[in-house]
């Protein structure tokens, strides 16, 4: 995978590998995300992905999941940086997902709290694995995920959220400037991701993204003769505090 997609494929792992695979059994609604502010916000559905993702025997009862997964990129973001950037870095930068796990039986009606604990949690810790190990294949060095305690979202539930911090290598990048090359040096800029999942109306909802966690900003220099120097100055004007705002807006109005 190119390092520059760093984040194409990584919030649509939330749920993707829990257990078993093939072909998804009977209609699961999917999930259902804040239209509005998607369409303000100029993101774009990426990815539409439905599958069965659980089948296992608990308490004496055979249980299976279906997962229906929602990716949507920031179009509006990356068609931002690719004009600033002169077409050199046009890569999803800020992503969102949202899955429904939906159990059959329906998860309230398998017998003993225990075991529906079992399957929430054992749902919950695998999205958070394969979403790490997504965020590592894409490109992202350092990761590390940290307890970020509970969001409360719009269901009425306090979900169990986990933060991730990491880093992404970009290449340089150039530019012409009276026939010479100018190129401005690649480097790394943080990332911040999290992820969010809680138990609703007999299933499981799982909800993230990721999100640039600083700004870029760069000077390159070129020589053009003894007497004249260029100088270019990059700044991509990335906003973090408004992309967290962003992304945590849209998870916590997963339905």
């Amino acid at each position: 995978m190119d390092r520059r997609q760093f984040l194409a494929g990584a919030v649509a792992a939330g749920v993707a590998g829990l257990a078993g695979c093939g072909a998804a059994s009977g209609t699961v609604r999917p999930p259902s995300l804040p239209e509005d502010r998607l369409d303000e916000g100029g993101w774009e559905r990426t990815r539409a992905d439905t599958e069965e993702v659980l089948s296992r025997s608990v308490a004496g009862t055979d249980v299976t999941a279906t997962a229906v997964t929602r990716v949507y990129d920031d179009a509006a973001l990356r068609a931002d940086v690719r004009e600033k950037t002169l077409g050199a870095l046009d890569a999803p930068l800020s992503n969102v997902f949202a899955s429904r796990v939906a159990f059959s039986p329906n998860l309230a009606d398998v017998p003993l709290e225990s075991a529906r604990e079992e399957l929430a949690a054992r749902a919950g810790e695998v999205a958070r694995e394969q979403f790490e190990s997504q965020l590592s294949s894409a490109g992202l060095t350092d990761v590390s995920a940290s307890d970020g305690g509970t969001l409360t979202v719009e269901t009425g539930e306090d979900a169990t959220l986990t933060e991730y911090s990491a880093a992404f290598e970009f290449d340089a990048f150039s530019a012409e400037v009276r026939d010479e090359t100018v190129t401005v040096e690649g480097g790394s800029v943080a990332v911040d991701g999290l992820l969010a999942s809680w138990v609703h109306d007999g299933g499981l909802l799982i909800a993230g993204g990721a999100y640039p966690a600083e700004n870029v900003a760069r000077t390159a220099e070129e020589e053009l003769s003894e007497a004249i120097t260029v100088s270019i100055d990059v700044d991509l004007g990335l906003t973090p505090d408004a992309y967290r705002e962003e992304v945590r807006g849209i998870v916590t109005r997963v339905e």
